[in-house]
């Protein structure tokens, strides 16, 4: 380069590196290059082509951006709306006060002698409506390398200051891992350094002169390695003086041997020998491995197996204890049913065992001593099912009491349960007090002064005056009535039926609501007792159009099989489906009569495979899995038939042909038997209805 053009030329350092006039500048480390453009009053490079636009936002704000000058306006606005997220309608260019046509190009518009392009992006009237605003945060946020800066730099010996716009290119590379070590004792990871100049100068394709130091120092060093004179070299073992006075070397020697042919050489080696040995111990460990690995995989079978059996004996245990303890000490109407099947079962086998050992008189005898022992033994659990229907009854009731005056509760956010006290239940629970006081309050005893009990009565009568029930009356007549006897000195023995009457009033007044009218049940007529009774006392029969008969009636009829077996198998039926998110299932309709119906009637109470009869190791799991089960998408199967049979795909490729037959067929049966049973669905659940008949909360 000559005088002139080094006088033109003036340096300035950006970062540390010094740049010539305008150009580019890569960074060292490949972390990015820099392009420099001086702003001078000469006329700009043709062969530059970028055109720097410089948007002018409200509140003096200004972002810029580099563009080729081909590019049309409508160009230019799509990109700067994706870098404010905003949609292109949304925006308005314009120049000078005049907005700017989408068709015309950047070149065409006025353009400064340093290709920079002054815009002012404004919002339209339709993003004003929207609420639609220019972030500049979002926008420096979104913009990715290259960016642009303008340096001023100050003029030297009286010359003016320059502006000079810096172009930033990001031409990041990725180091790779060279290795490294970690330090035992602190256990910190070292990684070797590794150090690369970046991409190579064809890579950079920006015009201009390009001012960079991607280079790499390398150190060089001159040292010696020749002696610097000729001189002897002494070997102290290996080497013995002759007699000339030369010195000889005495350490080994190669001596030529014979020629050695390439087959006994391959002989000797014997490498494929060597191979083969490699291969087979190689095989041998492998086998080792997968000896050692079936073996413990075959250890664990065993121990998972030893494991489940030993559950199932449990299992098996505690139920069969659970049904003795049900047996002898019961308590559910479902434990007293199993109790009047036991008493059917053996009325039974007594019949048939006079039927074969007697006739004529003695016959006649003998069943009328058995219809004594039978009135006897259902009288003795009728007795036992009454006392625990007695005890339970005010247990019921102050379960109910207790839950009215409890606060409501929910789940709020961040699964917080939130408790809120309402009227109702501060009113149940203040009565609840009142209520706990009259039932656990000691008896005054014949000849004591009863003052103590009438003054509980008097406060009673206050709160009670207050409250809006139709029992409200008879309550204070009731406890009028007690405090006159206990005036007298009665026996307060005498007293227990006036103060169960007290204590049932009480508890009806605070499941009411004040100032709410009761509303009016749904009720229905009994097709048998002609009585009407609430839709809840109905029992669902599922091959019936309707439920028509109450549970009273049906349970006249008395249970002369251990529904309790088919309860369980139900149970299942409805667990299965409830994992299997199945809620519109038929199981959910069914009852047990029904389960009983389809184990002995449909599938004549065995598996299907193994004719195994044990009722309580039956189940009903679904044929086809892909569908909701149903009595004609079911199969009789035991426990252990059933796990496997869930596995199964493809049924046609297990079951012989037979066995698909024949249950085939039952599903036709059950179809037939259960045809009612759409109907009843359609009633039940698209009329409300089913909320309120047939669902038991035991059960479900």
């Amino acid at each position: 380069m000559d005088s002139g053009a080094a006088d033109d030329e003036e340096s300035f350092s950006v970062s540390g590196f010094t740049a010539t006039g305008g150009g580019r500048i890569v960074v060292p480390g490949s972390l990015s290059t820099t392009t420099v453009s001086e702003q001078r009053p000469r006329a700009q490079p043709a062969s530059r082509k970028d055109v720097t636009v410089k948007f002018h936002l409200a509140k003096a704000q200004v972002v810029a951006h580099a563009y080729p000058g081909h590019y049309t306006v409508d160009e230019v606005r799509e990109n700067i709306a994706c870098k404010f997220q905003v949609k292109p309608k949304f925006l308005l260019l314009r120049q000078a006060g005049a907005e700017v046509a989408g068709h015309r190009r950047l070149a065409d518009l006025g353009v400064s002698e340093y290709n920079v392009c002054d815009l002012e992006l404004l919002l339209s009237d339709v993003a004003r409506q929207e609420n639609v605003q220019l972030n500049v945060k979002l926008y420096y946020k979104n913009l990715t390398l290259p960016d642009i800066i303008t340096v001023r730099i100050p003029g030297e010996d009286g010359k003016p200051s320059r502006d000079v716009v810096v172009e930033i290119e990001n031409q990041v590379i990725t180091k790779p891992f060279v290795g490294g070590y970690i330090n035992r004792q602190t256990k910190v990871e070292y990684h070797h350094a590794f150090s690369q100049t970046g991409p190579p100068s064809e890579r950079i394709g920006r015009p201009g002169a390009k001012f960079s130091r991607d280079t790499q120092t390398v150190c060089e060093r001159h040292t010696t390695t020749a002696i610097p004179r000729d001189q002897s070299v002494q070997f102290s073992s290996l080497e013995e003086t002759a007699a000339d006075g030369c010195k000889v070397p005495t350490g080994p020697c190669l001596i030529p041997n014979r020629y050695e042919p390439y087959q006994e050489l391959a002989k000797r080696k014997d490498i494929d020998g060597k191979v083969r040995l490699i291969q087979r111990n190689f095989r041998r460990v492998l086998w080792q491995r997968l000896i050692r690995k079936s073996a413990a995989e075959w250890r664990q079978l065993q121990q998972q197996q030893l494991e489940n059996e030993t559950a199932a004996k449990t299992s098996r245990a505690a139920a069969n204890n659970k049904t003795l303890i049900a047996r002898t000490f019961p308590k559910t109407k479902e434990e007293f049913d199993a109790l009047f099947a036991q008493i059917h079962c053996w009325k039974e086998n007594e019949l048939k065992l006079i039927r074969e050992r007697y006739s004529g008189a003695p016959k006649i005898a003998e069943m009328n001593i058995l219809l004594d022992k039978e009135i006897q033994l259902l009288n003795g659990v009728e007795r036992q099912r009454r006392a625990i229907q007695r005890e339970l009854t005010d247990v019921v009731v102050e379960k109910r009491l207790t839950k009215i005056s409890e606060p409501k509760r929910w789940i709020g956010c961040n699964n917080r349960v939130i408790e809120m006290e309402t009227p109702q239940t501060q009113r149940a629970r203040f009565l609840l007090t009142y209520y706990q006081r009259l039932k656990d309050a000691p008896q005054p005893a014949a000849g004591t002064d009863p003052q103590e009990r009438i003054g509980l009565l008097d406060e009673l009568s206050d709160v009670i005056v207050q409250e809006c029930h139709p029992g409200t009356e008879e309550l204070e007549s009731l406890l009028q009535r007690e405090r006159q006897l206990l005036l007298c000195r009665m026996d307060p023995n005498d007293l227990s039926p006036l103060r169960k009457r007290q204590l049932a009033l009480l508890a009806e007044i605070i499941r009411s609501e004040p100032g709410k009218a009761r509303e009016k049940t749904a009720r229905k007529l009994c097709r048998k007792c002609k009585k009407l009774r609430p839709t809840n006392a109905f029992t669902v029969h599922t091959r019936q159009k309707s439920a028509d008969i109450c549970e009273t009636c049906t349970s006249l009829l008395g249970s002369t099989v251990d529904i309790a077996v088919y309860r369980s198998i139900l149970r299942a039926v409805r667990r299965d489906e409830r994992k299997r998110g199945s809620l519109a299932s038929y199981a959910f309709i069914i009852q047990e009569n029904d389960v009983k119906h389809i184990v002995e009637r449909i599938w004549h109470g065995h598996s299907v495979i193994s004719n195994d009869s044990d009722r309580a190791d039956l189940m009903l799991p679904r044929w086809n899995v892909a569908q909701d089960w149903s009595p004609w998408n079911c199969v009789c199967l035991t426990e252990q038939e059933t796990r496997a049979h869930l596995k199964l795909q493809r049924l046609d490729r297990y079951y012989q042909p037979s066995v698909m037959k024949e249950i085939q067929s039952k599903h036709s049966l059950a179809r037939s038997v259960f045809s009612q049973l759409r109907e009843i669905d359609q009633e039940f659940t698209e009329s409300g209805d089913w909320w309120e008949v047939g669902l038991d909360g035991n059960i479900i």
